[in-house]
């Protein structure tokens, strides 16, 4: 829960004080981000309803794209579909995506059997360091996550990410 709230997925949909993520995407048109962060809380319905309102504001067509793909591929996964020739194909086709977030979104939901060794598809995207170690958090068995925070922190160092202060704290190994 701690972790959750340093990387700003708390309450995420309640009216909670304080700083609301997910309010200040919606203000930049971050459609597809939110809604991968909510597919990645488990909250399906949010993450449509937050694709649909960016299409009703004016958002591109892609949206209605994202939207239909996204509903092809939780049936595709639901617990009463065998069919692994539809699941092989909407793999293969959401991998083409060029939004990270979006990548990550399908290749969670194609997760088949929760094995936390298949959530590399998440972690290894291009998102926000946050959100990778707040999904780490959620998902991943002790000694995994610990194992990719250390990754984490150490890409953090070599990039001179800013944000890896959030991994390592503010001492000489976060230099």
């Amino acid at each position: 829960q701690t972790v959750a709230q340093l990387c700003g997925w708390s309450h995420i949909d309640s009216k909670s004080v304080g700083y609301d993520r997910m309010a200040l995407l919606l203000e930049q048109d971050e459609y597809e981000k939110v809604a991968a962060l909510y597919i990645f809380q488990m909250n399906v319905n949010r993450a449509l309803e937050v694709l649909n309102e960016g299409l009703q504001r004016g958002g591109k067509e892609e949206l209605a794209t994202l939207i239909l793909a996204l509903v092809g591929s939780i049936r595709a996964t639901s617990t009463n579909n065998d069919d692994k020739t539809l699941m092989n194909e909407f793999s293969s086709v959401t991998k083409l995506f060029h939004r990270p977030y979006v990548r990550a979104m399908f290749g969670f939901i194609l997760t088949q059997d929760g094995n936390d060794l298949q959530y590399e598809c998440v972690l290894d995207e291009q998102l926000d360091l946050n959100d990778k170690v707040a999904f780490a958090a959620r998902y991943l068995n002790d000694q995994r996550l610990y194992d990719k925070l250390d990754k984490l922190a150490d890409e953090s160092r070599e990039k001179g990410d800013l944000q890896g202060i959030l991994l390592t704290g503010l001492f000489y190994l976060s230099i």
